[in-house]
């Protein structure tokens, strides 16, 4: 059977697994990659590549191997200027290598926001010491929050009261973070009521034109 694509998979994990279940009744080919063999989404997959996908050159020799249609990356530890490079080369990232680099790095994605955009943040400032950790802690006040700049499923986090914390969220933070930047950001504890989560689609419009579409928002106490 003809497939109608094929889709270069890059993080096999359970929600991977969920990715590839839905590729494939669409009539896509998947090659699922992670760092390790037999992962949840490898198990569907027809076919996997274990690597590390921090080692760029690894990255880029699968690429080329396969030549996919498409590469969906799906998990944050991704060497993301490799995608920026097979981008620029006619390779297609989805959504975009740009959206990749911004939200797998919350120093890049807050930048975006707080700086270039001019949105209203938490105070916050990043560290890549106690010594700097200390020091903005200081400057965002307590409590604040520490977060690895790259991490998943709330590794590394903590919540501070005092300057006690701060040594032993600093060791949290470097444990729990993912990639190879021992850094993290400190930001101002906001006292919310409730997070809302919105989930957007990026699709091809009847008229073939692209479109976004915005589902409607999901609030999180």
């Amino acid at each position: 059977m003809a497939h109608t694509a094929t889709i270069l998979l890059l993080g096999s994990g359970e929600l991977g697994r969920e990715f590839v279940i839905s590729a494939k009744r669409l009539g896509a080919r998947v090659i699922a990659c992670d760092a390790y063999d037999n992962a949840p989404a490898m198990q569907l997959a027809d076919g996997r590549e274990v690597f590390s996908m921090l080692d760029g050159a690894a990255l880029r020799a699968v690429a080329e191997k396969h030549r996919p249609d498409y590469i969906v990356p799906e998990i944050e530890a991704i060497r993301t200027e490799v995608l920026a490079e097979l981008e620029a080369e006619g390779f297609n990232v989805v959504p975009s290598a740009r959206a990749t680099q911004l939200t797998m790095n919350r120093d890049a994605i807050r930048d975006l926001a707080a700086g270039e955009l001019g949105l209203a943040t938490s105070r916050y400032r990043y560290a890549e010491s106690l010594a700097e950790v200390s020091e903005a802690a200081a400057f965002t006040g307590f409590p604040c929050v520490i977060k690895p700049v790259m991490s998943s499923s709330g590794k590394g986090q903590s919540k501070v009261d005092g300057p006690d914390g701060l040594a032993g969220a600093w060791d949290y933070a470097v444990a729990g973070m993912r990639g190879d930047r021992a850094r993290v950001i400190v930001e101002q504890f906001v006292d919310f009521d409730y997070e809302i989560t919105l989930l957007t689609v990026r699709h091809a419009g009847k008229d073939g034109a692209g479109g976004i579409t915005f589902c409607p928002p999901i609030g999180h106490r």
